[in-house]
């Protein structure tokens, strides 16, 4: 796969093996939000299997979306008109580019809705394949409303603007989408079109036999093997959706012509630049097969020799949750600091070990040092002398671990880490009962009786969870008193890893949000209010008024950013200032 820019989107274009093509392309068209993150790794999947059946696949990034430019998209009509021209754009460079004669458009939840407006809009395009498609968009903003109150705590006013995650939609945008309707879609007679869905609502057949009788041939394929589209382990392995279905369905009612070596020439990797508002951003691949993917983020008028490397929050893509990490390193370049926000092996555009590329890594059980250690290396090879590493949650324990073994590294930012060491066991058990909360309580909170009667959880490792927090917390207690009485010196595994990156000179920023979970394995290690930091040269530890544990929040991300970026002030990273 190669990466690509057209019109201010980044995308990857996925060449058929050894340039042998047909005569049919495919565009995939993401999701957005939570639905585009579950599906990143898989509808990668799906493009690499497009291209071993001879076809060019083209995924990409709408504006404001991933690692895509902003772009005016208030001056284009705002975020819905945007979307659907940049589908257009999309669909004309990439027969441009491959020479194809037809397309094949296919998307997910909300641009499989793009994907068949811009069929019936189009005369190009030869099939749709649509998955879990959003056919109504009044039910679909309705749950946007519901979604934002959810996450905003507060109730977002009726009939105007919202705030979502990473969107700021106007009320136009909201009654553009609110106005869709695919049961009155007039689809070209003779389309070739197929529908994955999870059951036959009562809305999807109504739609199925409106495109039959408007002449499209419609096939509905149910979803099997597919369910990983829609649905991730938060922290375990898993394994990407199987789209053998998919393409059994497009050999036969989309066929490609006879299969013939490529007169397109490859567009090349170095030529796809980015560039957002004083930033320039490159994509890179490295490691020592190449298998590892970043976006490398730097000031538009300088050259710094100091750059920060930002890893993935749990399983999300390198653009983070709620595209922040996106803003970050533009707001970075912004002051005169570069960043390389990266994807760990086996997440996001990076692809794991041979054989396993079908596989979502699991988010804490994989050292990261290779990763850490290879996107270094790149780094030095492009000029580079400086490195900081950050992460939040999962990011920032593979950053502590990642900081220990890559001696390289002279800043360590950490947003709230979970855990230092891994337990035996459950991992996610044991991070949600870090804070001790008494048995009983948890077991009737909601979250935690709809993950037992799901099955996602157990009670023996509920149970386990917080027996093994107990005991870690009462021999942290006695750890600590003993030191401070003088009758021990024995240090815990994070106060002797602080202590070796402390005496090599790394500076070490804790950030937390103010929750009692995530601030409850530094506070038994180091004291709630950070006193203990006082013994390592270079720690410092700060609540974040505001700040959520995933960084979702406006008001303290912001405080967050501008406390990382006065922090790097203070040790003279060129021209680093707080904006």
């Amino acid at each position: 796969m190669t990466p690509v820019i057209f019109d201010g989107c980044f995308g990857w274009l996925h060449a058929p093996r050894e340039g042998a093509v047909g005569d049919v392309a495919v565009l995939i068209c993401p999701s957005l939000m939570e639905d585009a993150v579950v599906a990143h790794c898989s509808l990668r999947s799906l493009a690499d299997g497009l291209a071993t059946a001879g076809h060019w696949a083209l995924r990409f990034d709408y504006p404001g979306t991933g690692d895509s430019c902003d772009g005016n998209i208030a001056g284009n009509g705002g975020h819905w008109t945007a979307w659907q021209h940049s589908v257009d754009a999309a669909a004309s460079w990439l027969r441009a580019t491959t020479g194809a004669e037809r397309l094949v458009v296919c998307g997910l939840r909300i641009g499989a809705t793009l994907a068949a407006l811009a069929t019936a809009r189009r005369n190009d395009i030869a099939g749709l394949v649509l998955f879990e498609p959003v056919l109504d968009g009044h039910s679909y903003v309705r749950q946007l409303r519901l979604d934002a109150e959810m996450l905003n705590g507060q109730r977002p006013a009726k009939d105007e603007g919202l705030d979502i995650r990473e969107f700021r939609f106007s009320a136009k945008t909201l009654e553009q989408i609110a106005g869709v309707d695919l049961r009155q879609l007039q689809l070209p007679a003779g389309s070739k079109v197929a529908v994955f869905a999870r059951s036959d609502a009562r809305r999807l057949d109504e739609c199925l036999r409106v495109w039959t009788g408007a002449g499209a041939n419609v096939a509905s394929l149910g979803w099997e093997g597919l369910g990983p589209l829609v649905h991730q382990n938060l922290i375990e392995e898993d394994s990407l959706a199987d789209f053998r279905a998919v393409l059994r369905w497009l050999e036969q009612a989309v066929p490609v012509g006879d299969l013939q070596q490529s007169a397109a020439p490859l567009p090349r990797a170095e030529a796809a630049e980015l560039h957002p508002p004083g930033c320039i951003e490159t994509p890179l691949t490295f490691g020592g097969d190449r298998r590892l993917f970043g976006m490398l983020c730097q000031p538009a008028q300088a050259s710094p020799g100091d750059v920060v490397i930002i890893g993935n929050i749990g399983r999300e893509p390198h653009y983070g949750a709620a595209r922040h990490t996106v803003a970050f390193a533009r707001r970075l370049a912004s002051v005169g600091i570069a960043s390389l926000r990266i994807d760990y092996a086996g997440l996001g555009d990076s692809l794991g070990p041979l054989g396993r590329e079908n596989v979502r890594s699991h988010v804490f059980n994989v050292d990261r040092g290779p990763d850490v250690r290879a996107a270094v290396d790149a780094l030095e090879q492009r000029g580079f002398r400086r490195f900081a590493l950050q992460g939040v949650c999962s990011g920032a324990y593979h950053a502590f671990h990642g900081a220990l073994h890559e001696p390289r590294i002279s800043e360590l930012l950490l947003v709230n880490i979970p855990l230092y060491t891994l337990p035996d066991g459950d991992v996610r058990a044991h991070i949600e009962q870090r804070d001790l909360t008494p048995l009983f309580q948890k077991l009737v909170m909601r979250r935690s009786w709809q993950r037992l009667l799901s099955g996602q959880s157990n009670l023996r490792n509920v149970v386990l969870a917080q027996l093994a927090n107990v005991r870690a917390k009462c021999v942290s207690k006695a750890r600590r008193l003993a030191q401070r009485l003088g009758l021990a010196q024995e240090q815990s595994f994070a106060q002797q890893a602080l202590m070796t990156l402390s005496k090599r000179g790394v500076r070490t920023q804790f950030l937390f949000s103010p929750d009692e979970g995530d601030i409850a394995v530094f506070a038994r290690e180091f004291g709630r209010s950070g006193a203990d930091l006082d013994a390592y040269a270079g720690a410092t530890m700060r609540i974040v008024p505001g700040m959520d544990h995933s960084q979702m929040k406006d008001a303290g991300r912001d405080l967050a950013e501008r406390w990382t970026i006065e922090f790097l002030a203070e040790a003279h990273w060129p021209r680093a200032r707080s904006d």
